[in-house]
């Protein structure tokens, strides 16, 4: 066996010793899957979900009342060499998975049909961008994979920290040891974008907190919105080989608090 098929085989030898509702599978953390803090980039997370669970991360178009929920809460960083366990269940009629590196639980996730949740209201504040969607962020079946969704917002949240806040990654991770790490994500899909199409992105302030910042990212393609999610990322700063939460700098919460939309919903 080559060092794939070797991988290959623990994980299915995982899989045929779970349960019948249980499914396992496991990915090492390879380089090109962290960020610049030295954990996982989140949204390297969805496709590795998508790698073990393809037809239930193969997510449907919104219906006339209901959307794909996809609530997920990161609670420790995988890092660099450890191996990912991920483990899910469909035995309650939703799909539900959690990550396990080195003994703890990593992330929990949950993909359900629900209801819309309400848009935030219009936003003057909001930092917008436009984006074409290339074949290459795509499947066989021309809509995006769910991971480079994730990742056009991510960009968009770097370019607004570089040129709307004024504080750019490269400051926050090399100057001042510290980072931006997703604690939650919530999102309502309604479709995913497709090859070809240009669309809309916007980003806005939800919440200001001592180290916590929730934000709304919006993804839309003629008026219509296909991706909303609510985002909250907390700083925290690098000390002793962990993570540790820190206030958020006087100068950058007045900003923000100034980009705040003009009620919560």
């Amino acid at each position: 066996m080559n060092l794939r098929e070797v991988s290959e085989h623990q994980d299915r030898s995982a899989s045929d010793a779970a349960s019948p509702d249980a499914w396992r599978n496991s990915h090492i953390i390879r380089f090109s899957q962290i960020d610049g803090a030295g954990i996982v980039f989140y949204p390297r997370y969805f496709e590795m979900l998508a790698d073990s669970f393809p037809q239930q991360c193969a997510l449907p178009d919104a219906t006339a009342d209901q959307v794909t929920r996809i609530q997920a809460t990161f609670r420790q960083p995988a890092r660099l060499g450890e191996r990912l366990v991920l483990q899910a269940r469909t035995d309650t009629g939703d799909f539900a998975v959690r990550g396990i590196a080195a003994g703890d639980v990593c992330f929990e996730l949950g993909i359900s049909q629900q209801p819309a949740t309400p848009a935030w209201p219009a936003d003057a504040n909001a930092f917008v961008r436009q984006a074409e969607i290339h074949e290459w962020m795509t499947g066989a079946d021309s809509r995006m994979h769910l991971s480079r969704c994730y990742e056009l917002t991510a960009t968009l949240m770097e370019e607004w920290f570089n040129a709307e806040l004024g504080y750019p990654f490269a400051t926050l991770h090399a100057t001042d040891g510290a980072s931006v790490p997703t604690v939650s994500l919530d999102s309502d899909v309604h479709r995913r974008p497709v090859n070809g199409e240009t669309v809309h992105l916007a980003l806005s302030v939800l919440q200001v907190g001592r180290s916590s910042l929730q934000m709304g990212m919006q993804v839309s393609s003629q008026g219509q919105l296909l991706v909303q999610t609510r985002q909250v990322v907390v700083f925290v700063r690098n000390e002793n080989g962990g993570l540790s939460s820190v206030a958020i700098p006087a100068a950058l919460a007045g900003k923000l608090r100034e980009q705040l939309v003009p009620q919560q919903v």
